[in-house]
């Protein structure tokens, strides 16, 4: 995952003398560490004055700590547009990175799992196929008959799930998950 965040000079910013950049993160330590010096200085403070990031970041935010962070994330295996979503269900940074670290996250690309589906169907009926189709519709104690899957109230089914298991749907460019913690 990159982000992009506007370092500045403090010192400089405060007295109207912006000298700022915009990075994109992780980078190289090293690398960073150089830049950092030619935009901040030795013994100077530095101020986050903006971000493109799914998660806040503080103006003064330890940048040498995010990257590195964000170089753990990058080894997740999840893709940019999977792990937006996760940030758009929990925006709190550590919990999610503690999600990713313990796998106590489950995510599913709607769009993927119904392609060739009926698209009259409603969003909740999907999603509620979507669960049932991926394992995750616990409501039953044996599996759906298939002769019985035109009768099941699928849009009930994904209600049911969202309020017991804390399914959400999120929309990243125009792609669909399903994200729960």
């Amino acid at each position: 995952m990159t982000i992009k965040i506007y370092l500045s000079n403090l010192s400089r910013y405060i007295e109207g003398r912006e000298n700022g950049r915009w990075l994109q993160l992780p980078m190289d330590s090293d690398k960073l560490q150089s830049i950092y010096n030619d935009i901040v200085g030795k013994n100077q403070e530095h101020i986050i004055l903006d971000h493109d990031a799914p998660f806040d970041i503080s103006e003064y935010e330890n940048i040498f700590t995010l990257n590195e962070t964000l170089k753990n994330i990058s080894d997740c295996k999840l893709d940019d547009d999977m792990l937006t979503g996760l940030f758009k269900v929990n925006s709190e940074r550590d919990e999610v990175i503690e999600a990713i670290d313990n796998g106590t996250f489950d995510i599913i690309n709607v769009d993927e799992v119904s392609s060739g589906w009926n698209v009259s169907l409603d969003r909740e009926e999907i999603f509620g196929m979507v669960l049932e189709e991926e394992g995750y519709n616990n409501l039953f104690s044996q599996s759906i008959p298939e002769e019985m899957i035109d009768y099941i109230d699928f849009a009930q089914i994904y209600t049911c799930l969202s309020a017991n298991d804390g399914w959400q749907p999120i929309d990243v460019r125009n792609v669909t998950y399903l994200v729960r913690f």
